[in-house]
C-alpha cells in the first residue's frame, strides 16, 4: 500500500495544477473562449511525454 500512497501524494501536485488552471480560467474568460476551441500541448523530447491543456464545458457536475 505504501505505492499507492505515495503515487497519491504525487497525483496531488497535478490536482493543484488543475485547480490553479481553472481559477485562472475562471478570471480570464477569453483563454478558456479559447481553449474551448483549441488545444494547447507542451511536449518533452527526452522522454516522450506531452500534456494537452483544453477547457471543455461539462453538461452537469457528475461528468
Amino acid at each position: 500500500m505504501e505505492d499507492l500512497e505515495s503515487i497519491k501524494d504525487k497525483l496531488e501536485y497535478i490536482d493543484i495544477a488543475m485547480k490553479l488552471l481553472l481559477q485562472y480560467g475562471k478570471n480570464n474568460p477569453d483563454v478558456v473562449d479559447f481553449l474551448s476551441k483549441n488545444t494547447m500541448i507542451a511536449r518533452d523530447k527526452e522522454n516522450g511525454f506531452c500534456v494537452v491543456i483544453s477547457f471543455k464545458k461539462m453538461r452537469n457536475n457528475n461528468e
